[in-house]
Order: C-alpha cells, then sequence, then structure tokens
C-alpha cells in the first residue's frame, strides 16, 4: 500500500512534490546526494554544508588518532559512522522489508579506514559521499544513500512534517534512530518524532521530493577505473599496468579502480568533483520508464482479475497449491497481458530481473493473504537469499521458489546449486524453479533439457522436489487479451 492510498492524499496541489512512497516494500531508488546538492530550493540550500560538516569532524577525529587504532579517537570516528537503515524512507535497490541491514559497523570500519589513509595523504575535507564508494568494497549507492539519510535525517522530518500538515495526515510520536547529531561531539542523538505512523514496522514513515530520487549510480570503482584510463597520463598508466588491464572484466575494474584510488586519492576526489560538476537527472518517477515505481500495482491487478486459489490444507494440498500459485503467474504473463509489464513501451528492451521478481512478488501477496499462507522475500538461507519462501503453519508445510531470467549468466547454477542448497539448508523437500524467457532462444530444446534435466538429477540424489516451470515473456508471440474473441 501506497502513502497516499494509507492516509488518503489523494488531493494533490502545486506544492506537493514527493515521492508516494510503497510503505511494506522497498522502491528500487535511492536519494541522490548530487541532486539534493544542486536543488535550487532554499530549504534544502544547507545540506551541503552539513554533510562536510559531518565529514569535516570525522576525519578531524581519525587525524587525533595518529594512526593508532585503539584510540578513542579513533573510535569515536568510527561510531559516528555506523549507520543504520533508515526505514522511514521505503527505498533500496535490493527491494526488500524497510528494515534493512544499512551501513553498519563493518562499513564504519572501512570507511574510518578510508578517512585514515585520506589523513595520511593531507586530505582536507571530504565534499561528497560517494567518495567512499571508491575506498570502500561493498559501499554501493544503497548505503551511500543510507548515509546520507542519516545526516540529514532531520530534515526530512521537517520535510514530512509539512507535507503531513497540508493534508492533515495524523502525527504520531513514533521512535527514530539518528534524527540528530551533534556537531560539538559528533554523537548521535535517537528520540521519539511527531511522523505519519509505518503500517510496516514500529516506526513512522518520512518522504522526500520526486526530484531527489535516482536508479543508476555515477560514482563507482569501474567508472573511475575508466575515466582515470582516459585522463591519466603515460607515467600514470604504466603504474596501473594499462596494457595488461586493457580487458579487464567489470568486476576486475572496480577492484582496479578502488586500488588506484588509494595509490592516488587525489586523482579519486578530482573524478568525484568533476561527476558532481555535471548535469544530473532524476529518475522519471511519473512516467516510470522501467517499472521502479509501478510494479506492485502491476501485480497485484493480475491477482485481482482472478479469483481465490482457496486454502490448503495438508502439506501434499499444499504443494499443489504452491505450484498452482506458479502456474496461475504464468498464466497471467501469458494469456492476460501481464508480459506488457516486462518490456518497455516500445516493445524494445526487457525488464530487469527484480522487476519481474517484484511483479510476481506482488501477485503472490495478494493470493497469499487470501489464503493464510505466508510469504517471504529474500530470505537469508545461510548461502545467500532465496526469492521466496511459503509457509503455513509453524514447520510442516513450507516450499521454496526460486525466479530467473532464462537468459541470466546465473540461470544453470541457479539450477543446479542455489536452490537445490536453499532447500537442503532450510530441510525442505520441495522447491520451484521459475524460469522467465523473453527471446526464442531462451526457449532453446538444449537449454530446457539442460534445466530439466539437472533438478531431475537433483530431486533423485538429493531426496526434494525439484520442478520447472517456464514463463514465456516474449512479445512476438502474444495476441493482446483485449482482442481476443
Amino acid at each position: 500500500m501506497r502513502f497516499s492510498d494509507h492516509f488518503n492524499t489523494d488531493t494533490l496541489n502545486e506544492d506537493d512534490d514527493w515521492f508516494d512512497p510503497i510503505l511494506n516494500s522497498d522502491t528500487p531508488l535511492y536519494i541522490d546526494p548530487f541532486l539534493v546538492f544542486n536543488d535550487e530550493d532554499p530549504f534544502w540550500a544547507d545540506a551541503r554544508q552539513v554533510v562536510l560538516d559531518f565529514f569535516s569532524l570525522a576525519l578531524q577525529y581519525v587525524r587525533m588518532a595518529e594512526g593508532r587504532r585503539t584510540s578513542p579517537h579513533w573510535l569515536k570516528a568510527q561510531r559516528m559512522l555506523t549507520f543504520p537503515e533508515p526505514p522511514e524512507f521505503a527505498l533500496g535497490m535490493s527491494m526488500g522489508h524497510p528494515e534493512g541491514a544499512g551501513a553498519g559497523p563493518i562499513y564504519a570500519q572501512r570507511m574510518t579506514e578510508a578517512l585514515g589513509e585520506l589523513a595520511g595523504n593531507d586530505v582536507k575535507e571530504i565534499q561528497h559521499i560517494q567518495t567512499f564508494s571508491l575506498f570502500c568494497e561493498g559501499l554501493g549507492v544503497d548505503r551511500i544513500s543510507d548515509i546520507f539519510c542519516n545526516i540529514l535525517k532531520f530534515k526530512f522530518v521537517d520535510y514530512t512534517q509539512t507535507v503531513a500538515s497540508r493534508h492533515k495526515v495524523p502525527l504520531t510520536s513514533v521512535p527514530v534512530k539518528h534524527v540528530s547529531w551533534s556537531r560539538e561531539t559528533g554523537r548521535w542523538e535517537s528520540g521519539r518524532v511527531d511522523l505519519p505512523s509505518s503500517p510496516a514496522f514500529n516506526g513512522g514513515v518520512l518522504l522526500a521530493p520526486k526530484r531527489f530520487m535516482k536508479d543508476i549510480p555515477l560514482v563507482t570503482p569501474d567508472s573511475f577505473w575508466n575515466w582515470a584510463d582516459a585522463q591519466a597520463g603515460d607515467e600514470l598508466r604504466g603504474e596501473l599496468n594499462y596494457e595488461l588491464n586493457i580487458n579487464l572484466t567489470k568486476a576486475e575494474k572496480r577492484t582496479a579502480g578502488r586500488d588506484a584510488a588509494r595509490r592516488h586519492p587525489y586523482l579519486a576526489l578530482e573524478y568525484v568533483t568533476e561527476v558532481a560538476e555535471d548535469e544530473h537527472e532524476s529518475y522519471d518517477v511519473d512516467t516510470d520508464p522501467d517499472l521502479l515505481v509501478g510494479w506492485a500495482e502491476a501485480g497485484e491487478a493480475a491477482a485481482a482479475s482472478r479469483p481465490s486459489l482457496g486454502q490448503p490444507t495438508d502439506d501434499g494440498d499444499f504443494r499443489d497449491w504452491v505450484e498452482k500459485l506458479m502456474l496461475e503467474f504464468q498464466e497471467a504473463v501469458e494469456q492476460r497481458d501481464l508480459w506488457r509489464a516486462f518490456w518497455d513501451d516500445e516493445l524494445v528492451r526487457p525488464r530487469k530481473e527484480k522487476i519481474v521478481q517484484a511483479v510476481a512478488a506482488a501477485q503472490f501477496s495478494a493470493h497469499c493473504r487470501a489464503a493464510g499462507v505466508e510469504v517471504s522475500r529474500e530470505v537469508d538461507m545461510g548461502r545467500g537469499p532465496v526469492d521466496f519462501k511459503f509457509t503455513q503453519g509453524m514447520w510442516g508445510k513450507r516450499a521454496l521458489v526460486e525466479v530467473k531470467l532464462m537468459n541470466s549468466s546465473k540461470f544453470f547454477s541457479g539450477a543446479s546449486k542455489q536452490l537445490p542448497q536453499y532447500l537442503r539448508t532450510e530441510q525442505i523437500e520441495f522447491g520451484i524453479y521459475l524460469c522467465v524467457g523473453y527471446t526464442d532462444a531462451d526457449f532453446g530444446l538444449e537449454r530446457v533439457k539442460r534445466v530439466e534435466d539437472t533438478l531431475r538429477a537433483l530431486s533423485i540424489e538429493k531426496n526434494i522436489t525439484m520442478k520447472p516451470i517456464y514463463v514465456d515473456a516474449r512479445h512476438t508471440n502474444k495476441q493482446s487479451a483485449s482482442t481476443i474473441k
């Protein structure tokens, strides 16, 4: 459910520039600091200075530590750089539950070490949070956004309260982590704040302008590597083993980019400054070209167009019910135009796997609510997350479903390794491999046979049941449901 539906704020005016989030699942967008810093609204004019002050203070503590990681100053900086997930925004590229991991102690340690390296190179200030993504492995746009939202949370509180007042949305005193920080001590303050109450967790909702939303990261180690390749002189190219690394993969470029940033921090800072000075465009929330916003409505509409699947009773019936749910998704895609949600408007570019999974999740959830079945998304099974876990009752009725695009580089490893491992870890005996294809090549006989043979052999070997179900999302063989007589 979106904020506007939950709080009945359908009547908007010219002052309503806020993004309307889904409250029980993250939307795969993030708040881009560049867009906030460049904004012309006076309300956000001090955002850059607030961020600059925060990292200047953290850098000061690191300098005072003089390289001693057990120093109280070093540990104080590390505490400053520990950022919990801000679930109030319901944003995140992984599209999980709003209460995610955030940039916790591991990343705080990496960021403190990065500040130590920068201080050792006499760097005076950190102007952009994105700089840390060049030095800290795993610190992608999700966590950069989390950090930014923590530092400026007090601004977003004011913004949300203004929107709530305009629409007479009731406010409740709710607990909020990192609601502010002290410029004197760097200490974080948590407490209770008057916000719209979230239906998804024990906390509130924070809103942000649509024009701050972004979908694609600009500052990454691999993009820095490419920039350095174009900008660096012959001496630097020699040092970076340019001739040896000319054919690096993207993952190898990420590693090389981080190494180059550490050896040449001023070059990394120059790169980030140059990116910051470029023109920046937000994601077009209103036209939503990549279905990053409207995925929930697409899946819910598919579920609403069909009757309930009933309620499973015993364990065998539960397995049949889960399989019936997957076939319902297959039928919606192949026969009822849901395939359109998986292509852009020009039918040129197919959607990414995470959007297919998200649309499926919305449809699954609607049927599960009616049937008294619990569905969990992106459940960590010890070897990484599985897409969907279905349960009914305390223990006996359980099934796993993995959704994969057939053109994915991980398609076969998912069938032969990922799903069987998940089933063994959870001691679950039933799983479905939902295979979604976009092209004729995806449904080639050899490709399909390889998956079926793999799952059949593993089912026998591991004494588990794994079924493939194929979903044809091709647009070249579809007739619109509205024209079928």
